[in-house]
Order: structure tokens, then C-alpha cells, then sequence
């Protein structure tokens, strides 16, 4: 297939926060190859866990969210889930479109594939993100109730830290993956993208394409099955001895919405990617059966037909081969079975805790 013709040029918000807050300078200080997002996230977590939490625990204004509720560990678990998402997508899709046979298409073509989602969409997600969840904490919140429940430092949280140090982060994966399970297959779709129908995997190039759908939707089950523990956990763990308090109506039908989501995505991107399969591969049988015409006459009737070209018929057959073996999903059967279950799980789980509960 050649040198990819492709350089994915993917700018990060969670790059560029690292970089205004000067995060990328402290990481060049400390020893080893430290990714700057990541210690960037890590200072918010600190911040939060580490220096609000204490302080409102030792000030008597609220018990420390981990001793009052430990599962709430799952929290920093899905924003470092999050980063450490980001970078496999962004890691993995550059190798992905890399790989593909783009040798054919012009260099508008080729251009849309170099960034899975532009910048400026990603800041204004992000400021919508951000104006959310200020409306949410002063207008249904209530700023007093936060003092009340959380004392003065949990304003910290509620107005800097979440709105700085992790919306970045969730804003960043879920346009990533938005990108990847649908502007990827759509972008592939409409660029008219050829198959590499001797490719030993028999995927027609597009193995690492199903790859990164695959895991990136792995990243989005665990993603869905942390904020289960999150929403569910007084139901699952409960301490002391207490009767823990069922989420209602609006968590459970929040988790099945971003269940569905999640099913609709991967079963929208394999379909997607399974139509330009086929289509290609049905181009090609239908270019071979004029060949054949062209070298056996009577090709209708086999009592009567000749051929004209034994070398060419035998070439045909070669080719015919590698066309039927190729496969129209860029999937095997066991990816197919992970994929079930990773679809399955989120939502058995979902409905035995509403039964028991």
C-alpha cells in the first residue's frame, strides 16, 4: 500500500489548558517523560481531594466525601479513564486513517482526515459545558446550600475546579469518540475510499479502523460502567448500617440514555463502514463478471460457452478469490462476541439493581 500520504495533526483542549496554566513548563522540571494533561489533571485532583475536602473535614463543615461515601472513588477513576482515553483515540486513530488506502484520492480528500474534531467546536462544547454547570450549581443548587452541605471551600469546587481542572477532559473524550464512531466512517463513506482487497487479515484495510471502534467503545462501556458505581453506590455499598437512598427516575433513565447512546454509536459506525465495504466489493465482482464476458463467449450457456483466454480466465480467478475472501465488517466473530457483551452488560447491571432495589 505504500507510505501513508496522511500526517493527523490532532489539536488537544486539554493540551492547550496544560499549556495557558504553564502545566507543560512544571512537567519539563520533573523527572521523567510526565504527559502534561496528566499532571494537569492530577493537580485538580489534588486540589479537590487533597486540599478541599481536608480542609472542610478538619473545619467541621462537612465529613470528607470518601469517608462519608467511599465509592465516590470512581469519580477521579473516570476523569483519569477520560485522559488516559484521549490519548489512546488520538494515538489510535492517527495509526488507524494511516493505514488506510488513501493513496487514490486527492489532497481535498485526504484533508479531512488530519483532525477528528476542529478546535474551535471543541471550545465552544466546552463553554456551553461550562455555562451548565454554573447555571445548575447557583440556579437550582443554590450557592447556600452548597455552603450549607459542603461549607465555604466546596464553592471552590463547585466554581473553578470542576469548570477548569475536568470538564476539559470530558468535553475532549466524548467529541474524540463522537468523532471516531461517527465523522470517521461518514468521512471514510463520502471520501469514496478504495479496499486493499490483499490484505491478509481479509478486512480490505480497514482492521484498524474496526480496532479503534472496538476499543474506543471498551473505553466508553468502562466509562458508563464507573458512573453505574457513581449513581448506584448506596444502593450496592451501603455502611453503618444504613438504608441506602435508591436514585430515582431521572438517574436511571439519565444511564439508559447514555446506554443507548453507546449502542447506537457502534452499531452506526460498523453499519456505516459495513454499506462502503460492500458496495466496494460488489464493484468489484461486477467489474470481474464484464471480464469474464469479454473472454468466453456464450458465457450464458455453459453446454456452449468457450474460453477465449485461459492466462486472463486464471488471473480472473485470483482475483475473484481475494474479493470473496474479503470480509464487509471490519470485525471478526470474537470481536463481534466482546462487542455483545460489552453492549449486554451496562444495562443487566442497570436492571438487576431496579429489580433488587
Amino acid at each position: 500500500m505504500g507510505e501513508s500520504p496522511i500526517v493527523v495533526e490532532e489539536p488537544l483542549l486539554v493540551e492547550r489548558f496544560a499549556e495557558v496554566l504553564r502545566v507543560d513548563r512544571l512537567a519539563e522540571l520533573l523527572p521523567g517523560d510526565i504527559y502534561p494533561p496528566y499532571l494537569y489533571l492530577a493537580a485538580f485532583l489534588v486540589i479537590d481531594f487533597g486540599i478541599v475536602n481536608t480542609y472542610s473535614h478538619v473545619t467541621g463543615d462537612a465529613t470528607y466525601v470518601l469517608l462519608d461515601s467511599p465509592y465516590v472513588v470512581v469519580g477521579p477513576l473516570g476523569l483519569l479513564l477520560a485522559a488516559v482515553g484521549i490519548s489512546y483515540l488520538f494515538s489510535n486513530y492517527a495509526s488507524a486513517v494511516e493505514g488506510l488506502p488513501l493513496d487514490s484520492l486527492d489532497r481535498d480528500d485526504i484533508a479531512v482526515f488530519e483532525r477528528i474534531v476542529p478546535f474551535r467546536v471543541k471550545l465552544v462544547v466546552y463553554g456551553i459545558a461550562v455555562v451548565g454547570v454554573y447555571v445548575n450549581g447557583i440556579v437550582n443548587v443554590g450557592l447556600g446550600n452548597i455552603v450549607a452541605t459542603e461549607g465555604a471551600a466546596g464553592l471552590i469546587n463547585w466554581l473553578f475546579v470542576w469548570e477548569v481542572g475536568y470538564i476539559p477532559f470530558v468535553v475532549e473524550f466524548g467529541l474524540m469518540y463522537f468523532g471516531v464512531h461517527v465523522l470517521l466512517p461518514r468521512r471514510i463513506a463520502n471520501a469514496d475510499v478504495t479496499m486493499f482487497f490483499y490484505d491478509p487479515r481479509n478486512m480490505g484495510g480497514f482492521a484498524s479502523v474496526g480496532q479503534l471502534l472496538k476499543h474506543s467503545y471498551y473505553l466508553y462501556t468502562a466509562g458508563l460502567l464507573l458512573y453505574f458505581v457513581l449513581t448506584y453506590g448506596s444502593v450496592l455499598f451501603s455502611f453503618g448500617g444504613t438504608v441506602p437512598t435508591k436514585p430515582g427516575v431521572v438517574e436511571a433513565v439519565f444511564f439508559s440514555a447514555a446506554w443507548t447512546i453507546g449502542v447506537a454509536s457502534i452499531a452506526y459506525s460498523m453499519m456505516t463502514l459495513h454499506r462502503v465495504m460492500a458496495s466496494k466489493k460488489e464493484q468489484r465482482i461486477n467489474e470481474l463478471e464484464a471480464d469474464i464476458e469479454d473472454i468466453i463467449r456464450n458465457p450464458y450457456d455453459i453446454n456452449k460457452s468457450e474460453v477465449t483466454d485461459e492466462e486472463r480466465l486464471k488471473d480472473i480467478d485470483r482475483r475473484r478469490q481475494e474479493i470473496s475472501d474479503t470480509r464487509v465488517y471490519p470485525a471478526t466473530f470474537t470481536m463481534w462476541s466482546q462487542i455483545i457483551i460489552s453492549v449486554l452488560l451496562p444495562q443487566a447491571l442497570n436492571m438487576a439493581v431496579q429489580a433488587v432495589g
